[in-house]
């Protein structure tokens, strides 16, 4: 047993990892675009590259969960190969569908999505980067079906690579501007297609089982919904601001988001590795206090990040992290990296809806955060612009932690430790309005010393438990005392 789920999370970390590699593709080519583009340039590659997130979820209807099942489940290589086939058929026929129709129509998608000018080749482009991605999508699906995640993180790192490579050569040498972002991604997503062909060979035969295909659809269909509104909810800010404030601070706000992918990152990271343990754990009879002791910790840790980021984020942009036209985005990455941080509390709350076997409600907690999200972005950017968008989206993930903490308690009811997180809060909001506001490279200072007054604060509060400031001594003391015998070695 504590071998299997050793392994479980093993590998659940490593595809974390896997996933934080391809989510920072976005961080590092951020210096590159916000210093060769103009802000409403920038703003038309995020508008866009949100069409291809939404329409990512489309293309593949849900495959990954059923696929994992199905596929897992199987204990007849036969069986298996059937399924894999059916699933990568079925890809197939959607993707040649939904990328022609969506080649035949960009010149209407474009003027759909973005006010301001054509761009027809770009959602061509998009069209066919969705197109590879799809054709790759089950062979990486099988690869985390072996657990070969090793060779999965491997193909991810190439995929970055070539991406990142392909943008320097087509912006800065060839000055390819937009369409050098597409193209890029598009040659990189060709280049991970090719990669996995030898995986697509050795599982592929010439066969289609209906009743697979209806178990594959009836199993996954569901998932689109729950899916379509979480990314809705984190990316329909841009199409609103863009209808309503124009390219220019589309783009600018979009730069400010993207800073945010440190709390991401975290919660991306947190949201891999938390299944599998929490699955695991629910088996022990003290499972429910260690998963109110893990909300607290992720908590106290996020917050962590929250100022640290918050404080030094307009040093940061000024070492041409950002264009200078965009440094007026940094007003919204407090908000941001705050509405992250309750996504990662939405994703402790998940808790009981799994255990229970309840899912079927996700969708509409998710839903209900979605469309909360949509109308506070038309209210608020009206009244405060891109700030508005982003305390919309902060809104959007607040209510959704707040429904589906109402909704898992009812069905397994967990004692957070709200009262140490409310200390935690009030703790955080002092230093924060203390800290945030000062300008200057002297500032530095005072802003470190306000961190490393962190924890201490949070002592003479009584945060911190009997039990854990002796674990801590512990630990301090075990550290301090190998490196006494190291030094005396």
């Amino acid at each position: 047993m504590l071998s299997s789920i050793k392994r479980l999370t093993k590998h659940s970390a490593v595809y974390g990892v896997g996933h934080i590699i391809s989510r920072a593709v976005n961080f590092l080519l951020l210096p590159l675009h916000t210093n060769l583009l103009s802000p409403a340039d920038f703003g038309v590659s995020n508008l866009v590259f949100s069409v291809l997130a939404i329409m990512t979820i489309i293309y593949t209807f849900g495959l990954d969960a059923a696929f994992l099942r199905y596929f897992i489940l199987s204990d007849d290589p036969k069986k298996r190969k059937d399924v894999f086939s059916t699933a990568f058929w079925s890809v197939l026929v959607f993707a040649i569908f939904f990328t022609g129709l969506m080649f035949a129509n960009a010149g209407l998608i474009s003027r759909l999505v973005i006010s301001e000018g054509d761009y027809t080749t770009l959602f061509q482009i998009t069209s066919l980067i969705l197109f590879f991605d799809a054709l790759a999508f089950l062979p990486l699906l099988f690869l985390r079906a072996e657990e070969r995640s090793r060779q999965y993180v491997l193909l991810k790192f190439i995929n970055v690579l070539v991406n990142v490579g392909m943008n320097v050569f087509l912006l800065v040498y060839l000055h390819q501007g937009v369409r050098g972002i597409f193209r890029a991604n598009l040659i990189a997503s060709a280049v991970s297609f090719l990669l996995v062909l030898p995986i697509l060979f050795r599982q592929i035969a010439l066969s289609f089982e209906w009743i697979d295909f209806k178990e594959l659809f009836k199993f996954g269909l569901p998932y689109v919904p729950a899916t379509l509104a979480v990314v809705v909810l984190d990316l329909s800010n841009r199409f609103i601001l863009e209808k309503m404030a124009g390219l220019e601070v589309t783009g600018i706000f979009s730069a400010g988001y993207k800073l945010g992918i440190f709390m991401s990152l975290i919660v991306a990271a947190f949201r891999f590795a938390w299944p599998p343990f929490f699955l695991s754990t629910s088996k022990q009879e003290n499972a429910k206090e260690i998963f109110a002791k893990v909300l607290t910790y992720f908590v106290f840790a996020t917050a962590i990040v929250f100022l640290l980021i918050s404080f030094f984020v307009n040093d940061l942009v000024r070492l041409k992290i950002l264009g200078e036209e965009y440094w007026q985005a940094t007003g919204i990455v407090p908000i941001v990296l705050l509405a992250y941080l309750l996504y990662g509390v939405y994703v402790n709350f998940m808790v009981g809806i799994y255990v229970e076997k309840k899912t079927r409600y996700l969708p509409i907690i998710t839903g209900v955060g979605a469309a909360v999200n949509v109308i506070a972005n038309i209210v608020l950017i009206r009244m405060f612009g891109m700030m508005g968008a982003a305390y919309a989206t902060l809104l959007g993930y607040a209510v959704m932690a707040g429904l589906l903490y109402i909704f898992a308690q009812r069905f397994y009811a967990i004692h957070y430790e709200f009262g140490r997180i409310l200390k935690l809060a009030l703790v955080v909001a002092v230093i924060f309005s203390a800290g945030y506001y000062l300008r200057g490279s002297w500032m530095i200072l005072i802003k470190s010393l306000l961190l490393l007054g962190f924890p201490v604060m949070l002592y003479f509060t009584g945060f911190f438990e009997r039990r854990e400031l002796e674990a801590l001594k512990r630990m301090v003391a075990s550290r301090f005392g190998r490196v006494r015998s190291e030094s005396a070695g």
